[in-house]
């Protein structure tokens, strides 16, 4: 009798943590704002040696923007082929060996929840028809972050210059798109 109700409490507590699990399609700002402060502070501020092979490009802020509600599902779907892009474009190469460790790992980590977390986003149908134009431009944007690792050597400016341009796109979505994120 007593294995019997054991096995009928771990069965229950079996169900309530699935039945627990968040079910909303939603980007989460607090993983969002800890992603950005880990990669802000993992390499400190912009190194002056770096300041000559400084490049600029250009940002794709029109992918983050939307004049009205029918944009908003366009704006998640940018949000998330970035963090995606982000991921992609980090596996991709060698881990920059002059950055805190330990944060460089937790932003890794917690790029890869948000994926996780959020791919439903991708499946949203609605209104998002202007997705193909932001889509581009972030192919783009993430193209010329990797060429300028490939074509400065994967240098330690070449990350810095990559880690600024990560940056100042985290930091545009934290502040541009409250409205979308819980």
């Amino acid at each position: 009798m007593d294995l019997h109700r054991v096995a009928l409490l771990c069965s229950f507590f079996c169900f309530a943590q699935v039945w627990s699990l968040p079910t909303n399609c939603i980007l989460r700002n607090d993983l969002l704002k800890r992603s950005y402060t880990l990669i802000e502070t993992a390499g400190g501020f912009f190194p002056v040696q770096c300041l000559k092979e400084n490049v600029a490009i250009p940002f794709p802020q029109d992918a983050f923007e939307s004049d009205n509600t029918d944009q908003v599902t366009g704006v998640e779907k940018a949000v998330y082929q970035t963090l995606e892009s982000i991921d992609a474009l980090l596996e991709n190469y060698n881990d920059p060996d002059q950055w805190d460790a330990q944060k460089w790992t937790e932003f890794r980590g917690l790029l890869y929840r948000q994926i996780t977390d959020s791919k439903c986003i991708m499946s949203k149908s609605v209104a998002a028809q202007d997705f193909a134009n932001r889509e581009a431009s972030l192919k783009v944007y993430f193209q010329t972050l990797s060429s300028t690792l490939k074509e400065k050597d994967f240098s330690f400016c070449a990350w810095e210059i990559v880690r600024k341009e990560i940056v100042r796109t985290l930091k545009f979505i934290l502040d541009h798109n409250h409205d979308i994120m819980l």
